[in-house]
């Protein structure tokens, strides 16, 4: 994580792919005064956030936006975020003064000074990660019945498909002109539709975020 606050919002998202596709959309919409960080994994929310706290020119901060995947459950990602940020809040109210509010649900902005909100992808409670959204670009078209094809003839012939929606959005990306490229740097790309109706959601997070 940084320790150079630029930004007046800061957005924390999981890892260097998330925060390379997060930078390009927030691009695309042309959001100003929003800086993405990095927690380098789901499980060092609360170290990054007592980092942040600590971080000289975080009494600028007035927003923060957290980001993770749901996987499995999104009930349970969004309640292991309400931890976190219960956990830090007892670690940093001594030293700093200060106390991160704590949403009751996804999405919902609460607190001031800074206030904060939380998005769990893909969305809309579903389990999934950033791929399953990604995945959502190319879904019904010849590519991805193609992309259904391949992996039904790789499963018959005795390789499971681990990760599927992450291996799916690899498999889209043999399609492109660098192929080799990790799903963030093809966001910089410009290879996801960031126009597609799959995108609304984290395109109002964002501009939730800049409002």
């Amino acid at each position: 994580m940084a320790t150079r606050i630029e930004q007046e919002v800061q957005l924390l998202v999981e890892g260097n792919d998330e925060r390379n596709f997060f930078e390009a959309l927030i691009g695309h919409l042309q959001i100003a005064d929003l800086q993405v960080q990095v927690l380098h994994g789901k499980d060092r929310l609360n170290e990054s956030l007592e980092t942040l706290a600590g971080t000289s020119g975080f009494r600028r901060v007035r927003g923060i936006g957290i980001v993770r995947d749901a996987d499995r459950s999104a009930h349970a990602a969004f309640q292991s975020v309400q931890t976190s940020l219960r956990n830090t809040n007892q670690a940093v109210s001594t030293w700093s003064g200060v106390e991160f509010p704590v949403p009751r649900r996804p999405e919902e902005r609460v607190g001031e000074a800074p206030w904060l909100s939380v998005l769990i992808l893909p969305g809309g409670g579903a389990g999934g990660m950033l791929e399953t959204v990604l995945c959502g670009t190319f879904g019904g078209t010849h590519v991805d019945r193609c992309i259904d094809q391949f992996f039904q003839c790789v499963e018959e012939a005795g390789s499971p498909i681990h990760r599927r929606e992450k291996a799916r959005a690899r498999a889209y990306l043999t399609t492109k002109p660098h192929p080799h490229v990790s799903v963030g740097v093809a966001a910089q790309k410009g290879y996801w539709d960031f126009d597609h109706v799959v995108f609304d959601g984290v395109c109002g997070f964002l501009r939730s975020l800049a409002s």
